[in-house]
């Protein structure tokens, strides 16, 4: 699932408990999707998904936080 829409960081909670607490991080793996509005992420208003999931389940967190559609060939009209 690759997109010029979409970004990624990995955090290890160990090296930033400050943010781990911030985003209640209780387990991990844990995924966070946050809507972008004019280059600044919307803190607090995404989505999380814990533990390992199939990848029908982030593509639905991820169109819930306005991050594309759920059909694949979308782009091709």
């Amino acid at each position: 699932m690759a997109s010029e829409r979409v970004s990624t960081d990995v955090v290890l909670v160990q090296e930033f408990p400050d943010l781990a607490r911030a985003y209640a991080v209780s387990s991990v793996p844990l995924t966070v999707m946050e809507p972008v509005h004019d280059g600044v992420p919307a803190t607090g208003q995404g989505v999380s998904v814990l533990g390992a999931r199939p990848e029908e389940v982030f593509t639905d967190a991820l169109v819930s936080v306005g991050g594309g559609s759920r059909s694949r060939g979308d782009d091709d009209g």
